[in-house]
């Protein structure tokens, strides 16, 4: 018999047909379920929810579920981040003169410096599952909100307050333990008087940063730079500062090489703020380096110190690699920070 043509619009339905039969017997393909989500730690001490994760850096779209979900925790809630035009000199010179502008009453030896932060590690995150036949260890990053009470001179016992569950300050519960009088550090002050015999003016202190003899010039090596970079990092994350000594902090890391800064990024908090970063440092191990940054931030009208993060700048290597490019490593956001006259007091 002849062939007849179809109706109008029948060769479409047809067509609509076969896609569908075709989709219908295909296989779906697996889908790789979000791996970092944001703990919810609450802390008074900010208005609206926080929670533990600080954030900073590149970006690639993943999504965050569940109730544990938070503006600025992953790579999606990153997009905003860009490289800032601004130079780290001129932010840091900025934040420096804002920083000598501060006072701070006169401090007794039998008083204590009131720390309260939160902490974020990604070897500590519940929601960061391996496969079975990936090693996996659990080292001993702390994970939550803390509080410290340390002893001015170091020769008093302080203490450490662990919130675990997300209560933040002020409820007067978590787990305790007592701080050991301290002695001095040989690389690091461990107390607030220590912190006092830092240099106060930029080239000391950045001769201090690079462990520099007298009459010894820096080495240029990049490793040293990464060294000088984490010093500052460190002391900003652990220490309360004397005004004229963070002033001197931030010139001296002013002249570090390798800085750069980023425009939009998040803390533990969800506060924005600018971000004096460096590839290749970090405040703890990371399973790569290289493939990392370190970012410290600051809010962008009052120019305090909120905290610092590691971010991933670099996908997953292989099937055991659970960080993607944006994914958090590790942080610390300092919450709040002042002196009291006891243990169990905030400021």
């Amino acid at each position: 018999m002849p062939e007849k043509d179809l109706p109008p619009g029948r060769h479409r339905a047809l067509r609509e047909h076969l896609m569908r039969e075709i989709a219908s017997n295909e296989t779906p393909l697996p889908v790789r379920p979000p791996v970092w989500r944001r703990p919810a730690f609450v802390a008074p001490a900010v208005a609206g929810a926080l929670s533990v994760a600080v954030v900073l850096g590149v970006t690639v779209t993943r999504d965050a579920t569940g109730p544990s979900a938070r503006p600025g925790t992953t790579s999606s809630d990153r997009a905003h981040d860009t490289m800032s035009r601004q130079s780290p000199a001129e932010v840091l010179e900025r934040i420096a003169r804002t920083a000598e502008k501060g006072r701070l009453s006169r401090v007794r030896d039998n008083q204590f410096v009131y720390s309260e932060v939160e902490n974020y590690h990604w070897k500590m995150d519940p929601g960061l599952r391996l496969p079975d036949d990936c090693a996996m260890t659990l080292e001993g990053h702390p994970y939550g909100v803390e509080q410290f009470w340390k002893s001015v001179d170091g020769q008093s016992e302080g203490l450490r307050r662990e919130h675990a569950d997300g209560k933040g300050s002020g409820d007067g519960e978590g787990t305790e333990n007592a701080i050991a009088r301290q002695l001095p550090g040989k690389t690091m002050p461990e107390y607030f008087r220590q912190v006092e015999e830092l240099p106060t003016d930029p080239e000391g202190m950045y001769r201090w940063l690079y462990g520099l003899e007298p009459g010894e010039r820096a080495s240029g090596k990049r490793a040293a730079d990464v060294g000088a970079y984490e010093k500052v990092a460190t002391l900003l994350t652990s220490q309360l500062l004397p005004p004229k000594t963070a002033a001197a902090l931030y010139r001296a890391a002013a002249r570090i090489p390798g800085l750069f800064v980023v425009d939009g990024a998040r803390d533990a908090a969800g506060r924005r703020g600018a971000a004096v970063a460096m590839k290749g440092a970090s405040l703890s191990w990371t399973p790569d380096r290289v493939g990392a940054r370190s970012e410290l931030i600051f809010d962008e009208k009052t120019d305090e110190f909120l905290g610092e993060s590691t971010v991933r700048i670099s996908g997953p290597k292989n099937e055991c690699d659970v960080l993607d490019k944006g994914d958090l490593v590790e942080s610390v956001a300092v919450m709040d920070r002042g002196i009291v006259d006891e243990t169990g007091r905030l400021p």
